[in-house]
């Protein structure tokens, strides 16, 4: 199972018009704009895809546009985390409906962040969700947003209730090295994967060969020109493109939102995704010009 979840995949962005309605033209344009990157794959409805902005059924209906417009050619991997269990089995039983190779849920949140929850409430939570579908559940560790910080040792006690690959978004190292060994001690074939491509070379380094890199979704040609020279074994173009990337994210924060810079990007590359769900906001023109300014310096921009 592992291997299939290799490479490059992008968290996709969500596409929404200036009311805020989703915007299906959006959505398919910039699935085709990275299909044309090179990408292996996609992360679905995760934060990236303003996944809590939405109600349930609008994360159906975003599925269910992009799992169209993808049409079985690469593999897509569901984010169904919601703060309930059965909200969650919900989403998890759509997205296996529709050809999903994996669903991942990020750890309950909002009454984590006031302790309500234990160990064995967060094991019986992602046993469940793993007994109500037939394709691998993934976890999605993101502690700044769930607010519960996983472990390694409760997440080798997940693996062992089904869980069978993770999103590590903790922008630790060595913590994503502690989670790939525990897990991989449990299940040999548990595919752990690095959320953040600014540590991709090291992670790889370590045989963590997944990626579900944000900054993709407007440079996904960048993603996997590091990933390709990583699995040619040059170390040397690996290095100039892993500091190019990190120069690249420094950049896309420029409105001190990462995800919300994704727009702007596209834009100035002449992609119609839409815009962002309110309270999000776009970089404003004073941001956008420096954006552009500093990504010609880098060669990522035509002058």
């Amino acid at each position: 199972m592992a291997k299939r979840f290799e490479g490059i995949y992008p968290p996709l962005i969500a596409s929404f018009t200036e009311d805020g309605d989703i915007y299906e033209k959006g959505i398919r344009n910039v699935i085709s704009y990275l299909l044309r990157g090179g990408v292996h794959g996609f992360f679905i409805n995760g934060s990236y895809g303003s996944a809590v902005l939405m109600t349930t059924e609008e994360r159906k209906n975003v599925a269910e546009i992009i799992h169209d417009e993808v049409n079985g050619r690469l593999p897509i991997i569901t984010h169904v985390g919601e703060a309930s269990t059965r909200a969650t089995i919900e989403l998890a039983k759509h997205a296996e409906g529709l050809g999903s190779a994996a669903v991942a849920a990020f750890l309950p949140y909002y009454y984590s962040e006031v302790n309500a929850y234990d160990e064995g409430q967060i094991i019986r939570h992602y046993a469940d969700i793993a007994a109500s579908v037939s394709v691998p559940t993934f976890i999605y560790n993101n502690p700044r947003t769930s607010g519960y910080t996983l472990t390694p040792h409760l997440l080798a006690k997940l693996v062992k209730v089904g869980v069978m690959g993770m999103k590590d978004s903790s922008g630790s190292f060595t913590l994503l090295g502690e989670f790939n060994q525990v897990a991989t001690r449990v299940n040999p074939d548990f595919s752990c994967m690095s959320g953040s491509v600014g540590m991709l070379q090291p992670a790889f380094n370590i045989g963590i060969k997944g990626c579900i890199a944000g900054t993709a979704n407007a440079f996904p040609e960048l993603a996997v020109a590091l990933y390709n020279a990583l699995e040619a074994r040059d170390w040397e173009k690996s290095r100039e493109l892993q500091m190019l990337v990190i120069a690249q994210r420094r950049i896309q924060a420029a409105c001190g939102f990462r995800p919300a810079g994704c727009y702007a990007f596209l834009k100035l590359k002449g992609i119609d995704c839409g815009t962002v769900r309110r309270p999000w906001r776009e970089p404003n023109e004073q941001e956008v010009q420096y954006m552009k300014k500093e990504a010609i310096k880098l060669g990522l921009l035509g002058g």
